[in-house]
């Protein structure tokens, strides 16, 4: 299975536990929001029942005949439906929590995106070193038979022989540690895809040279629409509506009105053997200890006026550390970018040097230790080059997360 990076956010999407478990709270959320026609549904019940009695300790078989009763089979079926004006606010929770469910989901999302788009980038740079090591090796194999050529004919030295081979067998365990770690994060990347752990992957794509282009300034004016804030915000709104509910639900009227239709089926009491009845009632219920000062009622209230308040404190913490977040990403950023620059010199600079150490040795000015350090030189400015490149994308992956864009916004 060959893999671009769009197509691995797609499985991840589609595959990951983590926000299949989110997408069924957030559905939970919204079946209420469709069946909030419910709250105006009166209760109905039906009932069914025999009752009698009987004498236990009287031994007097006239009064166990006279005592002993057996009142018959009734049926019945009441409705009762209250109202009271916190309905109103009820319907507004609703509302509210789908909101935040949804917002939840496209954290999830997103951070399940800058997670795979992080991990696809490192499988990019380590499959970029492992293919700089096997060139390296490849370099390390020609200078080896080089040299042993010069050897055989007598122009190189039995020191600069085992110096060729040594260098070449230094090369080969760091590329087999390099493979290891490239494996077990693409076994990391399977998982996080959802892919059968076997499943044979290959990564098309390239590390992003995209540069940040945006002022800090501009950068901090997104911070207010950052999921972090909007789900405080959402929060602080959904305490504001428990509240108003349970002001209303505990201090407001609450009118109620009941019906009630009962049939005696038979009763041995009865002539008929077929009585029926029917009883209703309205009725206005006002609670009045939840105006006194200290109440259970009253203490509720009062604790929920504290989660607001700490709600507020908490935004103005979390804007602060957002703040501080992306000022130390944009500092970061242009600090990379300078040594993706020196890096670069270095690495042109050590080809220079390769070059003439190479040509000194064969001209019998040097030993081959002076060409292998040269060499690993070379390798270390390329391999130094691949990381900061990798460090700057993902960098950029987490400042977009961060203030919630896309990588194409910065």
């Amino acid at each position: 299975m060959t893999l671009s990076l769009e197509d691995a956010l797609d499985l991840a999407l589609q595959n990951n536990l983590s926000l299949k478990t989110t997408a069924l709270d957030g559905r939970s959320a919204e079946r209420d929001v469709d069946t909030a026609w419910n709250l105006f549904l009166p209760s109905v019940s039906a009932t069914l029942s025999n009752s009698g009695s009987t004498v236990v300790f009287q031994d007097n078989p006239i009064i166990k005949a006279t005592t002993n009763t057996n009142t018959g089979l009734s049926a019945g079926l009441g409705v009762r439906f209250q109202l009271n004006p916190a309905v109103k606010d009820q319907l507004e929770s609703y509302d509210v929590a789908w909101s935040l469910q949804q917002v939840t989901f496209d954290q999830a999302a997103t951070e399940v995106k800058r997670n795979v788009t992080k991990l696809f980038y490192y499988l990019l740079a380590e499959k970029s070193n492992v293919e700089l090591q096997r060139k390296n090796i490849a370099l390390a194999e020609k200078q080896y038979m080089k040299v042993n050529a010069n050897f055989e004919s007598g122009y190189a030295s039995e020191l600069d022989l085992l110096s060729s081979q040594l260098g070449l067998e230094r090369l080969k365990p760091a590329l087999q540690q390099t493979l290891n770690a490239y494996e077990g994060q693409l076994l990391a990347f399977r998982v996080a895809l959802g892919l059968p752990l076997d499943t044979e992957l290959e990564l098309s794509g390239t590390l992003p040279d995209k540069r940040l282009e945006r002022s800090l300034q501009s950068l901090q004016e997104q911070i207010e629409g950052t999921y972090s804030l909007r789900l405080l915000d959402l929060n602080r709104k959904s305490l504001q509506v428990t509240r108003q509910l349970q002001r209303k639900s505990s201090l407001m009227p609450t009118l109620s009105i009941s019906g009630q239709y009962n049939m005696n089926l038979w009763n041995d009491k009865s002539i008929e053997d077929f009585v029926d009845s029917a009883q209703y009632s309205v009725s206005v219920s006002i609670p009045l200890d939840g105006y006194i000062s200290g109440s259970r009622t009253q203490n509720a209230l009062d604790k929920i006026d504290d989660s607001l308040d700490t709600l507020a404190v908490r935004k103005q913490q979390t804007r602060i550390q957002i703040e501080q977040a992306v000022i130390t990403r944009v500092l970061t950023l242009r600090n990379l970018t300078e040594q993706i620059e020196v890096a670069i010199a270095n690495k042109d600079l050590s080809k220079r040097v390769l070059e003439m150490q190479m040509a000194q040795y064969e001209a019998g000015y040097t030993d081959y230790l002076n060409v292998e350090k040269a060499q690993q030189d070379v390798l270390s400015a390329e391999q130094q080059i691949v990381y900061l490149r990798y460090q700057y994308a993902t960098a950029l992956v987490d400042l977009a997360y961060d203030l919630q864009i896309d990588i194409t916004q910065l």
